[in-house]
């Protein structure tokens, strides 16, 4: 790379590609938490460390203009002003928007009710309702670490017979960071089933366990690094080693208890071996996170149906 200039010729990398990082971060989360005035500054400095005429300069630009619409609201209605009649109904829908964000989130919860409803009619009204709530717990993990980043995220949508999702722009995003939002789901679920537990050891009542074993069998389902599934995602941080890692103790769990589901992390994780499409930089912490929710949903699950069938009459 020639000295002074920001973007290598041969291979594409930007000279700050690390700070640019970093700094995208930064500014995510200021927005995140309404510091728009510092995040814009942040913004700044990283257009600084891109060539003008990079895809990422422009995009860098209009993260700035967002800012500034944002900031400097009066200016809008300026123009809304000029705009005659069509700047009156933009005005209107600006001052609204809010209206317009309640009716948005309206959505996640019809979809949430619909969702409810089929399985109410198919298992009962307790194992809905505890499925329901695994399954949105489970989503909200997702949504809140994609807002814990700074980045916009809506509600999830719920999908009956299929389960649901959390929609964001999730373009470009350092494979580290989406792997951490992707795991965020089996551990948020992960709660949710041992919550589940609890109010089984309270109670006495089945269907709380029948929850539990529902919220580990998914979780760890959803682990299984392949496809659009949180493993799957997760796996594009871990390195050679980490992935070994997984392996291994995925083939340990299943032929130390036999749950067949660590069987099919491991053929999962084996094949994401073979592929080799190891990142740059492998995080040995998201590896060890990885194995953790692997044992502790695995576990769950495991532990839920052993006990289910000691209850279960002879």
């Amino acid at each position: 790379m020639d000295a002074g200039a920001l973007k290598c010729s041969q291979c594409g990398r930007f000279a700050f590609a690390d700070e640019l990082k970093e700094l995208a971060i930064r500014a995510r989360q200021l927005v995140a938490v309404g510091r728009l005035a510092e995040a814009k500054e942040v913004w700044e400095a990283a257009l600084r460390m891109l060539p003008p005429a990079s895809n990422e300069f422009r995009a860098v630009q209009g993260e700035i203009a967002q800012l500034d619409r944002r900031l400097h609201p009066q200016q809008n209605q300026a123009w809304a002003k000029r705009l005659g009649t069509l700047g009156a109904v933009l005005a209107f829908f600006a001052k609204f928007k809010g209206l317009l964000f309640v009716l948005a989130k309206f959505k996640t919860f019809l979809s949430l009710f619909a969702f409810f409803g089929v399985y109410w009619a198919l298992f009962g009204w307790w194992f809905a309702l505890g499925m329901c709530g695994s399954i949105f717990i489970h989503e909200m993990g997702h949504y809140t670490m994609v807002r814990r980043f700074g980045f916009a995220a809506n509600l999830p949508m719920f999908i009956p017979g299929f389960g649901a999702y959390v929609s964001w722009n999730g373009a470009n995003v350092d494979p580290a960071t989406r792997a951490q939002i992707s795991l965020a789901g089996p551990l948020f679920g992960c709660a949710a089933g041992l919550a589940a537990y609890a109010l089984f050891l309270a109670t006495g009542q089945g269907v709380w366990m029948a929850v539990a074993y529902f919220a580990g069998y998914l979780n760890l389902l959803n682990l299984i690094p392949v496809w659009i599934l949180d493993g799957g995602s997760a796996m594009n941080a871990l390195g050679k080693q980490e992935r070994l890692a997984v392996l291994v103790v995925s083939l340990a769990m299943f032929a130390l208890i036999h749950y067949p589901l660590f069987l099919f992390v491991a053929i999962g994780t084996g094949y994401r071996l073979w592929r080799g499409d190891f990142p740059v930089e492998a995080r040995r912490r998201i590896g060890i996170y990885f194995v953790a929710l692997v044992i502790a949903n695995g576990m769950l699950a495991w532990w839920a149906q052993h006990i289910s069938a000691a209850f279960m009459p002879h």
